[in-house]
């Protein structure tokens, strides 16, 4: 499962060469062109979550009937039940989405890690196999800020998790 697209990364690192070169000849012209250096980098933060959101709503290709859709921390998945299918499309690989048959899918479970006095939980992953090869997705976190109740929203965020998982073994 290809979760980052090195390839765009080094890419729009290595573009920073030739920003600083463009700066260095154009500043001494005039100092507004140092605006550069902030358009740069909103584009670099900016970019993968941008064309991630773009391509998710492109949705996925003619024929694909999407039975379930699970939207996790950095990563979106639909699942074909007809055709036995599943597509993901990861926020640091955004310009494509994957195709993989549920048969090539095993192991799948969900993992509910909960706070020292079962309130609130920390994370929720959802963790299956590939062809033999492990692979974890977060799909919610109490780190980002919001706590997580365990009799409220945790357990809504369970039970999809579950029921993915579900679907991943059935």
């Amino acid at each position: 499962m290809k979760k980052i697209n090195y390839l765009y990364f080094i890419f729009i690192t290595l573009m920073w060469l030739g920003v600083n070169k463009l700066l260095s000849i154009l500043t001494p012209v005039h100092p507004a062109w140092l605006l550069l250096l902030p358009a740069y980098g909103c584009f670099y933060i900016l970019s993968a979550p941008v064309f991630y959101f773009i391509r998710k709503r492109k949705g996925v290709r003619e024929g694909f009937i999407s039975s379930y859709c699970m939207q996790a921390q950095w990563s979106t998945f639909w699942i074909d039940l007809s055709n036995r299918e599943l597509a993901y499309l990861c926020m640091f690989h955004p310009f494509k989405i994957h195709y993989l048959s549920l048969d090539t899918i095993h192991n799948a479970a969900a993992e509910v890690r909960y706070s020292k006095d079962k309130e609130y939980i920390s994370f929720v992953n959802c963790r299956f196999d590939i062809n033999g090869k492990p692979n974890k997705i977060r799909v919610e976190t109490s780190g980002r800020g919001n706590l997580l109740k365990t009799a409220t929203n945790g357990k809504n965020i369970v039970d999809k998790t579950q029921k993915f998982v579900d679907m991943l073994n059935g």
